[in-house]
């Protein structure tokens, strides 16, 4: 094994700053054991445990963090399923996780007058997420020990039910859906996030009904003439900073903070 190679096999661990970026490698870790495991053609009976511990704790990680993205942005940040905040980020139970993120978009959807597409698709969406649950029976032990213990040390139960079987290939398939659901969600409603956070950071700015043309883009004073040329195609120009939707007769105007572009509609 030469120097480039055996660098391979270093790992610097401590870059990975936030649950965003574990959930990434656990969805990774995932799609790897489920493309090369299948080349080697033995049972999966061999891996499942950690294989469904992988996946339910994916799950739990994209539950928390979609939550957590939401709760930046409703003015109600009452949790339902939860005591606390503290209670929500040690749980382990993806139902009662679940249930509180339907809960904080519905939420958010409501406060910021949202389309209903947008509602019906997330709903579609979560019944998945809530099929995979009732396959996964996920718990505090699941998947990590075989039994649940008391305090004393005494076995209170099995962690599995031991006639449980469960379809693997279906597991995977549903959990390719969720994606759509843990990254789609909060891009979707990119357009009225990002208008929150420009006017909080731009409190002088007295225009704007509340959401973007489209999500911020990144600044270049050359992709901003490209941006202009495209709202002029598909838009009518009024002068070089305003744009109108001749089909809704919304306008626009673009605004440039740090390094974005925000298309907003006033």
């Amino acid at each position: 094994m030469n120097r480039i190679e055996k660098d391979r096999y270093i790992t610097y661990i401590g870059q990975t700053y936030n649950n965003v970026q574990v959930w990434g490698q656990y969805e990774r870790m995932v799609d790897f054991l489920f493309e090369e495991y299948s080349k080697t053609k033995r049972r999966f009976d061999e891996i499942a445990q950690p294989l469904l511990f992988t996946i339910s704790h994916a799950i739990e990680l994209a539950l928390k963090e979609n939550i957590k993205f939401f709760e930046q942005y409703v003015n109600s940040k009452q949790l339902t399923k939860f005591e606390n905040w503290t209670h929500l980020l040690k749980s382990h139970d993806l139902e009662a996780l679940s249930a509180e993120y339907k809960i904080f978009f519905h939420r958010f959807h409501k406060q910021v007058k949202a389309n209903k597409e947008t509602k019906s698709v997330f709903n579609e969406y979560h019944k998945n997420l809530q099929k995979l649950n009732k396959i996964l029976e996920r718990n505090a032990e699941t998947y990590r020990y075989s039994e649940k213990l008391d305090n004393t040390g005494k076995t209170i139960k099995s962690s599995i039910k031991p006639n449980k079987k469960i379809d693997l290939l279906e597991v995977k398939s549903i959990f390719n859906d969720l994606k759509n659901l843990f990254i789609g969600a909060p891009n979707e409603m990119g357009i009225y996030t990002d208008y929150i956070d420009f006017k909080k950071n731009n409190p002088e700015y007295k225009k704007g009904k509340g959401k973007l043309y489209c999500q911020r883009l990144h600044y270049t004073e050359h992709f901003l003439e490209n941006v202009k040329e495209t709202l002029t195609k598909d838009l009518k120009k009024v002068n070089e900073n305003l744009w109108i939707d001749q089909k809704n007769f919304n306008s626009y105007e673009t605004q440039v903070w740090k390094n974005d572009i925000y298309i907003i509609e006033i």
